[in-house]
């Protein structure tokens, strides 16, 4: 195809001249129905190669051929000038080169036809499609590296993402597509341990990134049945209200300000009418009364007695579940114990028993471990100022070393707490409920 340098006719009409270009006199008209049957204009896809189709302009039954091209630019025209090299063609579609690779980048169109005397129409122009082939990038999820409950804060990010997917299973499993957010108060799944949290991120061309995360799961469950419960829990945490209290002999301990204590027993809410503890005097906690309640901590190494609503939603075992969140106390630690009357925790790793293996349901499933007495093994460390030891699960249990036939407690064990009394007069008694740190 030859450069078309335009012929000039001269008429002269009334002694004037007029220059008109050997095209048709109306002018060319630009193609008719311009239009992608693979892509819709400034919608982002993924398919990589776009394919246009187009007819005849109005008013020509014949054209030589058409010059095409797809670029990034917005705007461009065919001339005479820049046609070397163009594609041209005498068919009704093209499809563009394989755009492959291509992180949401705008192409366009640009189409003119020309006659049969080789002169080129207006340039039509369709426009931009948006072709987007990479997922979101710079994906990340984070979350604590442990958690107290079920419930997690995600940290989220991904560079040109419109959506996620959240999801305890599996990437894109058992979840539902959310606006994208960078911040996600998200449920794990019931239970204590290392839990994997699957995130993907979606763009608006569909592509996804995927990334994962995990979070370990802490507390203590402690199973509570109607009436009275004499408890304790054994994880690294205090919980208190006002001033700061000071717990000996447990070191690495998280004290945690709260506004009430009934913070501390919210899987429990609504369910309990009443909170007593005891360290130098009697604590009580109300939660219908708070601000009359004396209570001013909760802390591992103490035993607490609480009494359950009869309207509590009790499972098909009777039982509803307090979760103290923490992680497990150092075995090396040790509760002191003060001449007279000590409400104390269990904070051991074991049940111990004698007999056979108790028929109840303990904290957490802890293992069990068979001894021959339990005042030389679980109490050994204080056996020298022990007066007597009282528990209580569904009826009153107790160790009397002046009369072991009329004791009835057989056991001892995570979850239950127990009133121990110390001779008048005894100094720096360390009841160290894991034997092998007893001291001599």
């Amino acid at each position: 195809m030859k450069q078309q340098l335009n012929r000039i006719i001269f008429f002269f009409l009334s002694g004037m001249c007029l220059l008109v270009s050997s095209n048709n006199v109306l002018g060319m008209d630009a193609v008719e129905q311009l239009r992608s049957t693979t892509h819709v204009v400034n919608d982002p896809s993924t398919l990589t190669q776009i394919r246009v189709t187009w007819q005849i302009p109005n008013g020509y039954t014949q054209v030589n051929g058409y010059y095409y091209s797809f670029d990034n630019n917005q705007t461009h025209t065919f001339t005479e000038l820049n046609t070397n090299g163009v594609s041209f063609g005498n068919y009704y579609d093209a499809v563009s080169p394989d755009y492959s690779s291509v992180d949401d980048t705008a192409y366009y169109f640009h189409i003119a036809a020309e006659d049969i005397s080789e002169n080129i129409g207006p340039t039509s122009t369709i426009g931009p499609f948006r072709i987007d082939t990479v997922a979101p990038k710079n994906a990340l999820v984070s979350a604590p590296s442990v958690i107290y409950n079920d419930a997690v804060t995600l940290t989220l990010g991904a560079t040109g993402a419109i959506d996620m997917y959240v999801s305890n299973i599996a990437y894109g499993t058992a979840g539902t597509w959310e606006s994208y957010n960078t911040n996600r108060q998200w449920i794990v799944t019931p239970g204590k341990g290392i839990k994997t949290i699957y995130v993907q991120f979606r763009d608006d061309a569909g592509n996804i990134a995927k990334i994962s995360t995990t979070t370990r799961v802490a507390y203590q469950q402690i199973p509570l049945h109607v009436g009275w419960n004499l408890i304790s829990y054994a994880t690294n945490r205090c919980f208190y209200v006002g001033a700061k209290p000071t717990i000996e002999g447990i070191d690495s301990l998280v004290y945690e300000q709260i506004t009430s204590i009934g913070k501390a027993l919210e899987t429990i809410s609504d369910t309990y009418s009443i909170v007593h503890g005891f360290d130098t005097q009697p604590r009580t906690y109300n939660p219908l009364n708070p601000i009359a309640s004396n209570m001013t901590y909760l802390a591992p190494g103490y035993g607490y007695w609480i009494k359950i609503k009869e309207t509590a939603s009790f499972d098909t075992n009777g039982y509803i579940y307090l979760d103290i969140g923490g992680e497990p106390l150092d075995p090396g630690h040790y509760i002191p114990l003060n001449p007279g009357w000590n409400l104390v925790g269990y904070t051991g790793e074991t049940v111990r028993y004698t007999g056979t293996v108790p028929d109840i349901l303990f904290s957490d499933d802890p293992e069990m471990t068979s001894v021959t007495n339990l005042l030389a093994d679980a109490f050994c460390s204080i056996s020298d100022t022990l007066l007597i030891v009282q528990g209580f699960d569904t009826e009153p249990r107790s160790i009397n070393p002046e009369n072991a036939i009329a004791s009835n407690m057989k056991y001892v064990g995570p979850g239950f707490g127990y009133w121990i009394k110390i001779e008048d007069g005894s100094q720096n008694v360390r009841l160290y409920w894991n034997d092998r740190y007893a001291k001599d």
